[in-house]
């Protein structure tokens, strides 16, 4: 793994940044879905009459023919097949789901049968993941180009055979064959022997990617650069805090009820002066807090621009801010007052770490234990390599290597996050952790690495210049749509010509007027001669 693609998910986070593995893994994350819908796709209800039936049986040689050897649509002039469509869809699709799982969770949606719920208003999200595929079709097409121009060479047959290899524990596991489960993965017409050149295309063109963004790492010149210009965005401040809140009366002057139009009894709600009259009251409690709340108010430390108070943190990040600088702020939707005490700002220096992890439910770990695996490295070579192997055997999250880099101080479990940041800890150390999230940890501590701001701004440097290299070679490569398969093609030209035609009326307008103005200038110049 590159060294260079900093920014993963830590072991149990929902997303990460995708790897050439992830890309590779990512189209069967979902198989255990998919093979309960393949194990009733059979149980098809109906009554067929006989013409149809013979209509189906006939056309279906042709349609499977055409599916596998006819033009779908063509990108950069190369016929794309149904077949291979079909995988970068389903690639698409399973991807789009795994990095937002937690925000479809959130909205209800059902992502079994996301593809015909609405996307936007005028597109489905079968429209969004078709418009998807033929993307990474033509950034595929464009990375092979300039991989055959630059002579590059990569010897795919251990990826593919790694991913066929899982392919085939899948269809075991679903209790069917290989071409039928790259059916229900891949669509109604893949099998390995159709699909092969297209993965090994995917596999070669993702690692000359991988190349080009290893020689494209910004040099810190650049990072520290970008800082300069968003410090905002990297540093932290230390300050202090209280709050005095108005005290406001909670019932009437003369103690009499407050009822509502229906007579039931309802809180008081203060008047104006009683209001004015408590918020001057808080304020000069703020005013007599503001001279002691360096010493007592509540510290606040680390707090970046983003999560400081929206009332304070203009406050706090002005560069011209110093140590002991306080201030009073009034909230009136809170009616309260906020008193804070500057401490400092800075940044924070602390490296991260690189570890190694083979993730395991705890509910699987009746047979093999986080114990056993880890007893199992120490009767082995105890190396590095041979733990990367038990990574790659054990590991249920299918990192490559089980490899986290930049890991931070507190971004996994309390007894983690001490095991790493340990001052004695030293390459090669171990240890296994049973967390309350039902997952059990074997680590492996590689070492320290950058802190995570810098880290941040790497990542962000390069996936800028990444993005406007893929975007520079696919901007030539042209989609043609012969047969008008791919609807969001048609809405496309339908909002081009939609916005042509308010274009056209509006320079027929600016034109008329521009007539008429100049007929007025020349009849107003004629009068004047």
């Amino acid at each position: 793994m590159s060294k260079n693609n900093k920014q993963q998910e830590t072991p149990g986070q929902e997303t990460r940044t995708m790897t050439k593995y992830d890309r590779k893994m990512q189209a069967y994350e979902e198989r255990e879905k998919k093979a309960k819908v393949h194990k009733n796709f059979g149980n098809v209800i109906g009554i067929l009459v006989v013409l149809a039936v013979a209509t189906l049986v006939l056309s279906f040689p042709i349609r499977n023919y055409m599916a596998v050897n006819g033009t779908y649509i063509n990108v950069g002039g190369e016929k794309i097949t149904k077949v291979e469509f079909d995988y970068h869809y389903a690639m698409a699709r399973t991807g789009f789901i795994a990095q937002n799982s937690y925000y479809l969770s959130m909205t209800g949606m059902d992502a079994g049968n996301i593809d015909s719920q609405m996307y936007s208003a005028d597109l489905t999200f079968k429209d969004y993941f078709e418009q998807l595929a033929v993307e990474n079709i033509r950034q595929t097409k464009a990375l092979k180009e300039q991989a055959q121009t630059a002579g590059f060479v990569y010897d795919t047959d251990k990826e593919y055979a790694e991913m066929m290899e899982d392919i085939r524990d899948g269809a075991k596991e679903s209790a069917t064959t290989v071409n039928k489960y790259m059916k229900s993965m891949f669509g109604g017409y893949a099998t390995e022997s159709r699909l092969e050149k297209v993965i090994r295309e995917g596999i070669m063109t993702t690692a000359y990617y991988e190349q080009m963004a290893e020689s494209s790492t910004p040099a810190d010149t650049e990072i520290d650069s970008y800082y300069e210009q968003h410090k905002n965005d990297y540093d932290v401040v230390d300050y202090h805090m209280t709050i005095v809140a108005a005290q406001l009366p909670t019932a009437a002057p003369d103690g009499s009820v407050t009822l509502d139009e229906e007579g039931n009894e309802v809180p008081y709600e203060p008047t104006e002066e009683e209001i004015a009259a408590a918020m001057e009251k808080a304020k000069e409690d703020a005013d007599t807090a503001e001279i002691t709340i360096m010493a007592g108010g509540d510290a606040y430390e680390a707090q970046s621009y983003a999560y400081s108070n929206y009332l304070l943190k203009d406050w706090l990040f002005d560069e011209n801010r110093t140590s002991g600088d306080t201030t009073v702020v009034e909230d009136n939707t809170g009616h309260r007052y906020l008193v804070a005490g500057y401490e400092r700002r800075y940044r924070v220096e602390t490296p991260t770490v690189d570890i190694r992890a083979i993730v395991r439910s705890s509910t699987d770990t009746a047979d093999i234990s986080a114990q056993s695996i880890l007893e199992e490295w120490q009767n082995g070579p105890a190396t590095e390599e041979s733990f990367i192997e038990l990574c790659d055997r054990y590991d249920e999250n299918g990192i490559e290597g089980g490899l986290y880099e930049g890991v931070g101080a507190d971004s996994m479990s309390e007894n983690m996050n001490a095991w790493m940041a340990d001052a004695g800890r030293q390459a090669g150390d171990t240890a296994v952790f049973t967390q309350e999230n039902g997952y059990d940890y074997v680590l492996y501590y590689v070492g320290t690495d950058d802190p995570a701001w810098k880290l941040t701004i790497r990542d962000l440097l390069l996936n800028q210049t990444m993005t406007e290299y893929l975007e520079g070679i696919s901007e030539n490569v042209a989609v043609d749509d012969p047969q008008g398969n791919l609807n969001y093609l048609k809405v496309e030209a339908a909002q081009n010509q939609q916005e042509s035609g308010e274009n056209q009326s509006g320079d027929d307008s600016g034109n008329s007027t521009e007539e008429q103005s100049g007929d007025s200038s020349e009849d107003s110049g004629e009068d004047v001669g």
